[in-house]
């Protein structure tokens, strides 16, 4: 388990504990936890990705979905406040409005839903539970919700509850 190993440390010394921590990994056949809040460490690590917010997980699965089709509201809002280093600029930087909540006085619903740009009146009531749009993806939002398809699909239809 690795708790924050690169922080504080220039590029250079990162990059020999990164490879460090790869041939460790290699040569004893291991698994290794990682657990940071750079972005960068972790595409160049992991194989599975878990995106926790206020100490519960709200996006799971293989790195490669994790960064190329986000689920979660917030895994997104951490994707695009992330400098592109390479390529072609996408905007300006964004910042996650707001602040994060009181773990020791959670809010009712889903504790990212204050600063949800896609929030809706059930994310404020209840907490959701995870599920599986794609496989080995777990998603813990309302907004990925089955039936929130469904609800989707029925507004855009002109149907729905009258």
């Amino acid at each position: 388990i690795a708790d924050e190993p690169t922080t504080g440390l220039d590029v250079t010394i990162q990059a020999q504990i990164l490879d460090l921590m790869k041939h460790i990994q290699a040569q004893l056949g291991t698994a290794i936890i990682l657990i940071t809040h750079d972005l960068g460490v972790v595409a160049k690590l992991a194989d599975r990705v878990m995106v926790m917010y206020a100490g519960k997980v709200v996006e799971s699965g293989v790195a490669d979905d994790i960064y190329y089709n986000p689920q979660h509201p917030y895994t997104r809002a951490l994707l695009q406040s992330v400098p592109k280093m390479h390529g072609e600029r996408k905007g300006d930087l964004m910042a996650i409005p707001g602040t994060p909540p009181d773990l020791f006085s959670p809010p009712k619903g889903c504790a990212f839903a204050p600063r949800c740009s896609d929030v809706r009146r059930i994310c404020l009531e209840e907490d959701p539970e995870p599920s599986e749009p794609e496989d080995h993806h777990s998603v813990t939002c309302w907004l990925s919700h089955p039936m929130a398809k469904v609800a989707v699909g029925c507004a855009q239809a002109g149907g729905g509850a009258r």
